[in-house]
């Protein structure tokens, strides 16, 4: 981000810290996430969302705001913008006479790049609260509660798959850094168990952490210290885990590190953000892996595009047959592993999972967790399709409101703002 963004960030997280209003004030928080891929915001753009004072996390662009089961942003709503390093481009795909190349569906094929020099790249997304049709949030929290383990388990599982090594003790939780022990109380010498799930946490964070070269816990500065506090409100975001409430985290190194550095707070919100990657990566729900399973054949329900007409699984027959709808004529047929037809189908599928994970990746998924890589890490991936034709869009909306636009990037906006800290 720039320079001007950090600033304005760092100067909205002091006046939330010394209001007691930020999210590591507010242990039920729930940092901003996407409705439509499911995926959390990261780094500086997830404190800046959290911070809107919305009571809804959900953030999402014009354009899936609009193209998601009829949802419609309110007219006259107000877009929060959010600024981030675009690292990849999509390009058109063209034949040897220079023709564009066409799909089965006779559109233009396109290609997505990976940018030589990454370009500052800013977007407009807009709250829950102004979508219209949009599900309640509670029904939303019901679906996303169903389809992630249980906290508790989450947080044992990271434990034991950090290999992180945990001894009791009778004094205050913490990281040995020189023998990578973690030393914990028992739960009940904490004032409920969902503070001695944070504590955990906090110190599993800080443990893998070293282990990546993300956080060095022999440097004392404030800034260096912030690092596994965020990445711990990211963690416990991600499992369910109130990171807020661990009693240890000193939150005073967060605002000393905005009071003074807002560039060294976006560095520790980018490392936090890739010690939540790694930690988070090494959870697979059994929903993830039966839906790894299901990738590999052919379901009920599955639509496919293949050989310019669309096939749907309509239902089981005998044994592995299955029955098969060609939905542009009606006719059902059967289809069993092994056929030509089955293999053709399960191949498409396979394809076009492919692209869209393509479209979908995360450039951090294909780097190495490199504490020298100087990154954004703003959900370019989310909404890096759209940006070149939503922001016209998306003015319409903005204009019609007299208030000031959510992260001002104006000369005036980089100035800073100098309050004191009252916790």
């Amino acid at each position: 981000m720039s320079k001007q963004s950090n600033q304005q960030i760092a100067d909205r997280l002091i006046e939330k810290m010394n209001d007691r209003q930020s999210p590591f004030d507010l242990p039920s928080i729930m940092m901003p996430l996407n409705p439509t891929t499911g995926k959390s915001y990261r780094g500086m753009n997830a404190l800046w969302l959290a911070m809107q004072g919305q009571q809804d996390p959900r953030w999402m662009t014009l354009k899936q705001a609009s193209n998601k089961n009829g949802w419609k942003v309110e007219t006259g709503s107000k877009g929060t913008l959010i600024s981030f390093l675009k690292t990849t481009d999509r390009v058109q795909l063209l034949n040897e006479d220079g023709r564009p190349q066409l799909n089965i569906r006779r559109n233009p094929k396109t290609e997505l790049i990976k940018l030589a020099n990454p370009v500052e790249t800013e977007a407009y997304v807009f709250n829950a609260s102004q979508i219209e049709g949009i599900p309640p949030l509670r029904e939303f929290e019901e679906r996303r509660n169903a389809s992630r383990p249980d906290p508790v388990e989450a947080l044992a599982k990271l434990v034991e798959l950090t290999n992180a090594k945990v001894e009791a003790t009778t004094g205050e939780p913490g990281y040995d850094p020189v023998d990578r022990i973690i030393y914990m109380p028992e739960q009940d010498a904490f004032g409920t168990p969902q503070e001695h799930h944070a504590a955990l946490l906090y110190e599993v964070v800080k443990f893998a952490g070293h282990e990546k070269g993300l956080y060095d816990p022999m440097d004392v500065s404030a800034a260096e210290q912030a690092r596994p506090a965020l990445a711990a409100l990211f963690t416990g975001n991600e499992i369910g885990v109130k990171a807020a409430l661990a009693p240890q985290i000193n939150y005073e190194d967060v605002y000393m590190t905005a009071s003074t550095a807002p560039d060294e707070l976006e560095a520790a919100a980018n490392a936090a953000q890739y010690m939540t990657d790694y930690l988070h990566g090494l959870i697979n729900s059994p929903e993830q892996r039966q839906a790894a399973r299901q990738e590999r054949i052919l379901i009920v329900g599955d639509v496919i595009d293949y050989n310019e007409k669309q096939y749907e699984v309509m239902g089981k027959l005998r044994g592995k047959d299955l029955q098969v709808m060609d939905k542009s004529t009606g006719n059902r047929f059967k289809a069993s592993p092994g056929d030509g037809i089955y293999a053709s189908l399960l191949t498409a599928k396979i394809e076009a999972l492919k692209q869209q994970r393509s479209v979908d990746k995360s450039p951090e998924e294909e780097q190495d967790f490199d504490r020298e890589e100087e990154r954004d890490n703003s959900m370019e991936y989310e909404h890096a399709d759209e940006l070149e034709n939503e922001q016209d869009n998306v003015l319409n909306y903005n204009q019609e409101q007299d208030d000031e636009p959510a992260l001002d990037l104006s000369e005036e906006a980089g100035e800073t703002k100098k309050t004191g800290r009252k916790r």
